[in-house]
Protein backbone atom coordinates (compact mmCIF):
# COMPACT_ATOMS: atom_id res chain seq x y z
CA UNK A 1 0.00 0.00 0.00
CA UNK A 2 2.57 2.98 1.34
CA UNK A 3 4.64 2.31 -2.25
CA UNK A 4 1.89 3.67 -4.19
CA UNK A 5 0.77 6.66 -2.08
CA UNK A 6 0.84 9.79 -4.26
CA UNK A 7 1.11 12.13 -1.52
CA UNK A 8 -0.69 14.92 -3.81
CA UNK A 9 -2.65 14.48 -6.42
CA UNK A 10 -4.19 17.19 -9.04
CA UNK A 11 -7.80 15.87 -8.24
CA UNK A 12 -7.54 16.87 -4.85
CA UNK A 13 -5.62 19.99 -4.18
CA UNK A 14 -6.52 21.10 -1.01
CA UNK A 15 -5.41 18.10 0.49
CA UNK A 16 -1.25 17.22 0.99
CA UNK A 17 -2.20 13.41 1.34
CA UNK A 18 -3.74 11.33 -1.40
CA UNK A 19 -4.02 7.80 -0.97
CA UNK A 20 -5.39 5.10 -3.78
CA UNK A 21 -7.96 2.47 -2.53
CA UNK A 22 -9.26 -0.17 -4.92
CA UNK A 23 -12.54 -1.06 -3.48
CA UNK A 24 -12.36 -4.77 -3.01
CA UNK A 25 -15.25 -7.27 -1.97
CA UNK A 26 -14.83 -7.64 1.86
CA UNK A 27 -15.27 -3.50 1.46
CA UNK A 28 -19.01 -4.38 0.21
CA UNK A 29 -22.14 -4.89 2.46
CA UNK A 30 -25.34 -6.80 1.02
CA UNK A 31 -26.32 -4.28 -1.13
CA UNK A 32 -23.68 -4.53 -2.97
CA UNK A 33 -21.54 -1.06 -1.77
CA UNK A 34 -19.31 -0.01 0.46
CA UNK A 35 -20.59 -0.76 3.80
CA UNK A 36 -20.67 2.45 5.76
CA UNK A 37 -18.02 1.57 8.61
CA UNK A 38 -15.13 0.58 6.00
CA UNK A 39 -15.28 4.68 5.03
CA UNK A 40 -13.68 4.85 8.63
CA UNK A 41 -11.05 2.35 7.49
CA UNK A 42 -10.51 4.73 4.32
CA UNK A 43 -9.76 7.38 6.78
CA UNK A 44 -6.94 5.63 8.87
CA UNK A 45 -5.27 4.36 5.44
CA UNK A 46 -4.87 8.09 4.61
CA UNK A 47 -4.21 9.02 8.15
CA UNK A 48 -1.44 6.35 8.55
CA UNK A 49 0.13 7.55 5.26
CA UNK A 50 0.05 11.49 6.66
CA UNK A 51 1.60 10.46 9.41
CA UNK A 52 4.25 8.21 7.87
CA UNK A 53 5.00 11.10 5.66
CA UNK A 54 6.04 13.73 8.55
CA UNK A 55 7.98 10.79 9.84
CA UNK A 56 9.91 10.01 7.11
CA UNK A 57 13.20 7.44 7.92
CA UNK A 58 13.64 5.82 10.70
CA UNK A 59 13.42 1.76 11.41
CA UNK A 60 10.69 0.40 10.00
CA UNK A 61 7.38 0.56 12.30
CA UNK A 62 9.52 2.93 14.13
CA UNK A 63 6.90 5.97 13.51
CA UNK A 64 4.31 3.76 14.36
CA UNK A 65 5.46 2.68 17.81
CA UNK A 66 2.59 4.10 20.66
CA UNK A 67 5.23 6.32 22.25
CA UNK A 68 6.13 7.69 18.78
CA UNK A 69 2.24 8.43 18.09
CA UNK A 70 1.30 10.56 21.00
CA UNK A 71 -2.95 10.54 20.55
CA UNK A 72 -6.01 8.76 20.10
CA UNK A 73 -8.73 9.33 17.79
CA UNK A 74 -11.26 10.54 20.29
CA UNK A 75 -13.75 11.11 17.89
CA UNK A 76 -14.71 10.18 14.39
CA UNK A 77 -17.68 11.27 11.62
CA UNK A 78 -18.37 10.58 8.26
CA UNK A 79 -20.82 11.86 5.84
CA UNK A 80 -21.95 9.79 2.55
CA UNK A 81 -22.54 11.47 -0.94
CA UNK A 82 -22.77 8.32 -3.30
CA UNK A 83 -22.50 4.60 -3.63
CA UNK A 84 -19.27 3.11 -4.60
CA UNK A 85 -19.49 -0.41 -5.88
CA UNK A 86 -16.61 -3.32 -6.29
CA UNK A 87 -13.73 -2.19 -8.48
CA UNK A 88 -14.34 1.49 -8.47
CA UNK A 89 -10.81 3.21 -7.67
CA UNK A 90 -11.35 5.67 -4.82
CA UNK A 91 -8.81 8.69 -3.88
CA UNK A 92 -8.66 9.43 -0.28
CA UNK A 93 -8.07 12.94 0.62
CA UNK A 94 -6.23 14.25 4.34
CA UNK A 95 -5.11 16.84 5.65
CA UNK A 96 -4.77 18.71 9.39
CA UNK A 97 -6.16 21.35 10.96
CA UNK A 98 -8.26 23.16 14.16
CA UNK A 99 -5.05 22.89 16.36
CA UNK A 100 -5.53 23.48 20.16
CA UNK A 101 -3.44 22.97 22.73
CA UNK A 102 -4.56 19.23 23.33
CA UNK A 103 -6.20 18.36 20.24
CA UNK A 104 -6.26 18.11 16.30
CA UNK A 105 -8.61 17.37 13.50
CA UNK A 106 -7.83 15.59 10.54
CA UNK A 107 -10.40 16.09 7.68
CA UNK A 108 -11.10 13.63 4.82
CA UNK A 109 -12.44 13.59 1.19
CA UNK A 110 -13.01 10.50 -0.51
CA UNK A 111 -13.74 10.79 -4.74
CA UNK A 112 -14.30 8.28 -7.46
CA UNK A 113 -11.45 8.32 -9.62
CA UNK A 114 -10.59 7.02 -12.99
CA UNK A 115 -6.83 6.18 -13.91
CA UNK A 116 -6.51 9.09 -15.73
CA UNK A 117 -5.69 12.59 -14.03
CA UNK A 118 -7.76 14.09 -16.79
CA UNK A 119 -10.95 12.25 -15.42
CA UNK A 120 -14.31 13.52 -13.69
CA UNK A 121 -14.43 12.76 -10.37
CA UNK A 122 -17.14 11.96 -7.89
CA UNK A 123 -17.39 12.70 -4.26
CA UNK A 124 -18.53 9.50 -2.38
CA UNK A 125 -17.80 10.53 1.04
CA UNK A 126 -16.18 13.30 3.43
CA UNK A 127 -15.20 13.04 7.01
CA UNK A 128 -13.67 14.21 10.67
CA UNK A 129 -11.38 12.58 12.95
CA UNK A 130 -10.32 14.71 16.05
CA UNK A 131 -7.14 13.20 17.89
CA UNK A 132 -6.25 14.14 21.34
CA UNK A 133 -2.93 14.02 22.73
CA UNK A 134 -1.92 11.20 24.81
CA UNK A 135 0.32 10.27 27.57
CA UNK A 136 0.99 6.53 27.44
CA UNK A 137 2.92 6.08 30.78
CA UNK A 138 -0.01 8.35 32.46
CA UNK A 139 -2.69 7.21 30.66
CA UNK A 140 -4.19 10.69 30.28
CA UNK A 141 -4.50 13.63 27.57
CA UNK A 142 -1.89 15.86 27.48
CA UNK A 143 -0.72 19.00 25.20
CA UNK A 144 0.46 18.25 21.46
CA UNK A 145 4.33 18.55 21.12
CA UNK A 146 4.99 21.90 19.26
CA UNK A 147 7.01 19.42 17.02
CA UNK A 148 3.83 17.88 15.88
CA UNK A 149 2.37 21.07 15.33
CA UNK A 150 5.84 22.27 12.95
CA UNK A 151 6.00 18.98 11.38
CA UNK A 152 2.36 19.26 9.82
CA UNK A 153 2.91 22.72 8.89
CA UNK A 154 5.70 21.97 6.62
CA UNK A 155 4.25 18.87 5.22
CA UNK A 156 1.05 20.85 4.30
CA UNK A 157 2.50 24.05 3.19
CA UNK A 158 1.35 25.44 -0.19
CA UNK A 159 -2.23 23.28 0.09
CA UNK A 160 -4.99 26.26 -0.35
CA UNK A 161 -7.37 25.79 2.32
CA UNK A 162 -10.36 27.48 1.54
CA UNK A 163 -12.26 26.98 4.95
CA UNK A 164 -11.62 25.16 7.93
CA UNK A 165 -14.03 22.60 7.87
CA UNK A 166 -14.18 22.44 4.14
CA UNK A 167 -13.42 19.40 3.56
CA UNK A 168 -15.78 17.44 5.95
CA UNK A 169 -18.28 19.30 3.61
CA UNK A 170 -20.27 16.49 1.22
CA UNK A 171 -19.98 18.93 -1.45
CA UNK A 172 -16.65 20.28 -0.83
CA UNK A 173 -18.05 23.66 -0.54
Amino acid sequence: MLESIRMRDVRLPEFPCVVPVEVRFRDLDAMGHVNNAVYLTYFEQARLAFWLAIHPGGAPGEAVAPERIGFVVARAECDYASPVRLGERLLVGCRAGDFGTTSFAFDYRVVAAGSSVDAEVRVVASGRTVQVGWDWKEGRKSPLPEELRRRIDTFQAGISRPGARSGHAVTGS
